[in-house]
């Protein structure tokens, strides 16, 4: 559905939470401040981490992130707040979890909350939480607020999210924040999507993320995105599937960006995630109604959006041609790095 500037003719306010009083609330519950970070070993945290089940082969099971950092150096990387949103993905937030960990980054903060699931999730999070900076198994209001209340506890100086469902690439977090040390305030990198019933994966590459594009969707993969904490914004909790989208809006005009030439990210596609399951549609319908009421200035119709319209879909293509030079030894690169039998597929 594309958002429209008016929903029933009404006027809509936006309010977005204050992450302040949301870490007020974790200090009064006895949370200590600042959390402690993810242990980090000179050796990796392979060894040390959970077997992984039966069968389970390649990243991030059995291969893990080569440490990249000294003893000495470790505390010297920029501070990397990641936080995992979960509820009732028991048969994949396994995978993410060490999808993070055995990134082997030394100076991590990693920030998991539960929304009150009743499948494995509160098992496999207790299974791991000697390696997670904060985890907390009990009913939130969703998404959204599990993300802010998330976010409320950090003393990162560089943020990222993961969906329980979804999985980081190795290497990622290194990038990311040689990208930061160079002054980039937003960092992004390309993704792929893994169809989880047939287990085939294909390249997603992310577009040119300029702040003129903002309104359109599929801009930037949230599971390939970091951004500066300094420019942090919370996610606005009325919103239930287009989280990221309405994020976007806000935080990209003005940020330094930098578009990374490799994948960052995996999304999964299967019957259970948001963008998957048609049960949901009304819900992914709200979000652009009142994306469209709480930004009217991007939705307004006439020459000037069609216009904008057609040059998006020019440039992007331009540039998906541009990024996609050399595009089949990078995957094959990841595909060895990964442990996997076959690389992702390039999209036509």
């Amino acid at each position: 559905m594309t958002p429209s500037p008016a929903t029933h003719g009404k006027h809509y306010r936006k309010t977005l939470p204050d992450l302040a009083a949301y870490r007020a609330d974790f200090a009064t519950a006895g949370v200590a401040l600042p959390l402690p970070i993810v242990p980090w070993r000179a050796q990796g945290l392979l060894g040390e981490l959970p077997p992984p089940p039966p069968g389970r082969r390649g990243w991030p099971w059995d291969t893990e992130t080569a440490p990249f950092a000294t003893p000495a150096e470790a505390a010297t990387w920029p501070k990397l707040t990641i936080v995992t949103p979960s509820f009732r993905q028991g048969d994949y937030l396994e995978e993410a979890l060490r999808s993070v960990l055995l990134q082997n980054y030394p100076n991590l903060e990693f920030v998991v909350l539960d929304g009150g699931s009743t499948d494995a999730s509160p098992a496999i999070i207790e299974r791991y939480r000697p390696w997670l900076s904060f985890s907390r198994v009990q009913r939130d209001r969703g998404q959204s607020h599990a993300i802010n209340l998330g976010f409320s506890l950090s003393s990162g100086q560089i943020h990222g999210w993961l969906n329980s469902d979804d999985f980081y690439l190795p290497g990622a977090f290194r990038r990311v924040a040689e990208a930061w040390r160079k002054g980039a305030e937003f960092i992004y990198g390309d993704a792929l999507s893994l169809d989880q019933a047939s287990g085939r994966q294909r390249y997603v590459p992310a577009q040119l993320a300029l702040s003129r594009y903002v309104k359109f969707p599929g801009l930037v993969p949230s599971h390939a995105s970091f951004w500066s904490a300094r420019r942090h914004q919370p996610l606005w909790e009325e919103q239930h599937c287009a989280v990221d989208y309405e994020l976007w809006i806000r935080l990209l005009p003005g940020l330094r960006r930098a578009h990374l030439p490799r994948a960052f990210g995996v999304i999964r596609e299967h019957p259970e995630a948001k963008s998957h399951d048609p049960k949901i549609r009304q819900r992914w319908d709200e979000d652009a109604a009142r994306n469209g009421l709480a930004h009217p200035e991007l939705y307004r119709p006439g020459l000037a959006s069609r216009l904008l319209a057609r040059e998006f879909v020019w440039v992007q293509a331009f540039y998906r041609r541009w990024r996609n030079r050399g595009l089949a030894a990078r995957l094959e690169a990841l595909r060895q790095e990964c442990h996997w039998p076959t690389a992702p597929e390039i999209p036509s």
